[in-house]
């Protein structure tokens, strides 16, 4: 599907995402199809879905696409997928192993693991290429191995959890947290409430209103990696 999806759709413009994210993840707006057969992936935002193979090449899995409208969620789903079984898979997994910007940063920053899609494009568009997800808030043990795979190919000195900020991302993280330490990972959980220095000024916190990556600016996820904090 990648030659058809537009990557200059609005929401990822609202979102920050830029084309370059889109192009590098396999993103894009799926047009809707006035003549023919119609797929429910059609007029959503669709995100290429892919593994690696033992002998380290990627695998296309699935495509997962993205409700706009009202219509299409209470139709399709919000999100809506030919069936697979993403708790088998870390969402960006090639990228990370072989891409050679993304294994340089995740050998010098550790991997930063996150929930969903537009997560992960909110970081790469600010040029953290070290992100991968879990495609929901809870971790498998099959995702586990699948870390464990990754880092058996490149060192993963840290895995940042930077899950939502709800209550779902939270327990998420505490359970991701317990899990993979008792997996011989060193993991740091991102502090949502942390405050942040400014000289002159009071210290700040995360507004209320950001609730997850993909809310931040490109700008504030790019201060969160000069600071050494994802």
């Amino acid at each position: 599907l990648r030659p058809f999806l537009k990557s200059d759709h609005t929401t990822f413009e609202k979102r920050g995402i830029s084309r370059k994210a889109c192009h590098y993840l396999g993103c894009g707006y799926l047009p809707e199809r006035v003549n023919g057969s119609k797929s429910p992936l059609n007029g959503r935002l669709v995100f290429q879905v892919r593994g690696i193979s033992q002998d380290l090449k990627p695998e296309i899995l699935n495509h997962v696409g993205r409700a706009l409208t009202d219509q299409q969620t209470t139709l399709n789903g919000k999100y809506w997928a030919f069936p697979f079984s993403k708790g088998l898979e870390i969402y960006n997994q090639d990228k990370l192993l072989l891409d050679p910007l993304a294994r340089e940063q995740v050998e010098r920053f550790g991997l930063v693991l996150v929930e969903g899609f537009f997560d992960v494009a909110a970081l790469v568009s600010a040029g953290c290429f070290n992100a991968g997800a879990l495609m929901g808030s809870h971790i498998t043990v099959e995702q586990i191995l699948r870390l464990k795979f990754l880092a058996s190919h490149v060192p993963i000195g840290i895995i940042t959890l930077f899950l939502d900020r709800d209550d779902a991302g939270q327990k998420g993280s505490k359970r991701a947290l317990s899990l993979l330490k008792q997996n011989g990972f060193a993991v740091k959980e991102f502090d949502w409430e942390q405050k942040f220095e400014r000289p002159g000024c009071s210290p700040i916190r995360i507004k209320s209103l950001i609730k997850d990556p993909a809310d931040m600016s490109g700008a504030q996820i790019k201060y969160l990696r000069k600071h050494g904090i994802i």
